[in-house]
């Protein structure tokens, strides 16, 4: 196949190509890039492991599929320990953040602002299978760094908007 071929375009760097054009590449700070030659900061200047990206919503997407005759899904799953090692399970602690979706758009010159997120913040003693946590939903009027809590589901099941309670359990 004459138009198919891996590549090392740099020093530390190996490509993938299909169709003749570049697929994917693994540069040099071990970070895989899927669309593009070049990693972008995207909601801070620290760059992902993996970054894609593409001009139609199709190539700038990530599915995941399961196929199976039951009720279980796909999943996205974030984890989060205090260890300072690959392989650590150092326990979590009150106020920690398990994980978070973060948007940013751009503002013309780039797209570090962090404009909106979801994330999931240890809310109280954790014990042995017993992690207590919130869903926490912060929203933008301004800019990144102006980012307020809108909106917070807590581990008892009560509801907040702006620290006022919605609903209680």
């Amino acid at each position: 196949d004459t138009n198919t071929a891996i590549r090392f375009p740099a020093a530390d760097t190996v490509s993938f190509e299909t169709a003749g054009d570049e697929a994917a590449r693994i540069n040099s700070g071990q970070k895989i890039l899927v669309g593009t030659t070049a990693q972008r900061d995207v909601g801070s200047s620290a760059q992902s492991v993996v970054a894609i990206e593409g001009l139609s919503q199709n190539r700038s997407a990530i599915s995941l599929i399961l196929n199976s005759n039951d009720a279980i899904s796909g999943a996205l799953r974030f984890g989060k320990t205090r260890g300072t090692s690959v392989g650590g399970t150092t326990v979590v602690q009150s106020s920690d953040n398990l994980g978070q979706i973060r948007f940013a758009g751009s503002d013309g010159t780039d797209l570090t602002n962090i404009t909106a997120l979801i994330g999931a913040q240890v809310n109280g003693t954790v014990a042995s299978n017993t992690i207590p946590t919130d869903l926490v939903f912060e929203t933008s009027a301004t800019n990144g760094s102006s980012r307020t809590e809108a909106l917070r589901i807590t581990s008892d099941g009560n509801i907040y908007t702006s620290g006022d309670q919605v609903r209680d359990d």
